[in-house]
C-alpha cells in the first residue's frame, strides 16, 4: 500500500538496460524513479537531486561496484535507504556492502517482482521513520 503525500524518490543503478527498464516499470507506479546505467552517473545525480528516499544498485558494474557506490552515497546522504541487488552469491561483497554502505537489504537476480515491491515498502517506511 502507498502511503498518501507525494511518491518518494528513488535511484536505480544497473548497467544492464534492461533490468533498469524491467524496475522501472515495477517501481514506477509507486515511486518517483530515477536510473542511471553508470555508478558516476548515479553519484552526480545523487549530488545534484538529492534526496533520494531509496537507492537501489546492482553488484557488479564496470568502474565502480555496488558495495563502493553504496558506500560513497552513504557519504553524501546519509538519511536516504540503500540496497544492493546481484546475480552473484558472493558473501564477501554481501558483507563489505552491509558494513560499509549501511545496506538495509540484499537482493538477488532474478528478484520476483512481489519480493522487490516487499523490499521497496519496508525501505519507504524505514526511510519515513528515520525523517
Amino acid at each position: 500500500m502507498v502511503a498518501d503525500g507525494p511518491r518518494l524518490r528513488v535511484l536505480l543503478v544497473d548497467d544492464e538496460p534492461a533490468v533498469l527498464e524491467g524496475l522501472e516499470l515495477q517501481l514506477g507506479r509507486r515511486y518517483e524513479v530515477h536510473s542511471s546505467p553508470v555508478p558516476a552517473q548515479a553519484l552526480k545525480m545523487v549530488e545534484t537531486m538529492a534526496p533520494f528516499a531509496i537507492v537501489l544498485s546492482d553488484m557488479r558494474m564496470p568502474g565502480m561496484d555496488g558495495a563502493a557506490l553504496l558506500r560513497e552515497i552513504r557519504s553524501r546522504q546519509p538519511h536516504g535507504v540503500r540496497m544492493l541487488l546481484s546475480g552473484h552469491a558472493d558473501v564477501g561483497s554481501a558483507i563489505a556492502a552491509v558494513n560499509d554502505g549501511a545496506v538495509f537489504r540484499y537482493l538477488t537476480k532474478p528478484c520476483a517482482p512481489a519480493q522487490l515491491l516487499a523490499a521497496f515498502e519496508a525501505a519507504a517506511q524505514h526511510y519515513r521513520v528515520q525523517a
